[in-house]
């Protein structure tokens, strides 16, 4: 009797241990896929907006409306992922964000365009914005950071289309640039 009470604990721990170590991975895909399929996007904004409510404090640093700098990754993430999908919620808002320089060249316009990279936690979700540098007047690359600096931008939210193209882009204007230390 006690043999087989050993043998039915070892099955039973072998079990378990082994639907542990399963493989829930895609198990877990599925239910991710499923619910990002099944939000709206205006629940989206207004779950966002709520939570950013609850982080404000009562005094908002130098009119500054989103101050990413202060966030959680989870927060930024869930921000900056709101500022795409319901860009008109957030224009003419002044938004702060931190994150590594990079510019990038385009052909078709034959103009630099200027981005704060923004890495989450783990380094493999990274978003970005575009920034228009005070007038848009500073000189490249003569004036602007080396590329991977870290920085911080501040600016306006604004969407914009470019010629001849019926997209619609988001980015900051008139936007202040400070270099971070790494």
């Amino acid at each position: 009797m006690r043999q087989s009470k050993k043998a039915g604990i070892l099955i039973l721990t072998a079990f378990l241990i082994a639907a542990g170590c399963g493989n829930n991975k895609t198990r877990e895909k599925r239910i991710v896929t499923e619910t990002v399929e099944t939000t709206d996007a205006t629940a989206m904004t207004e779950v966002t907006e709520k939570a950013w409510d609850v982080n404000k404090t009562e005094e908002t640093t130098d009119g500054i409306d989103y101050d990413l700098t202060t966030m959680g990754s989870d927060m930024v993430y869930a921000t900056v992922y709101q500022f795409m999908v319901n860009p008109n919620a957030y224009v003419g808002k002044t938004i702060k964000i931190e994150g590594t320089y990079y510019a990038s060249f385009y052909e078709p316009t034959q103009k630099y365009y200027h981005y704060c990279i923004i890495k989450d936690a783990m380094a493999c979700c990274s978003q970005g914005l575009e920034f228009v540098w005070e007038d848009g007047q500073h000189v490249y690359p003569d004036e602007y950071p080396e590329e991977d600096s870290n920085v911080v931008v501040t600016g306006i939210f604004e969407t914009y289309t470019e010629e001849g193209d019926s997209n619609v882009y988001c980015r900051l204007k008139n936007a202040t640039l400070a270099m971070q230390e790494k």
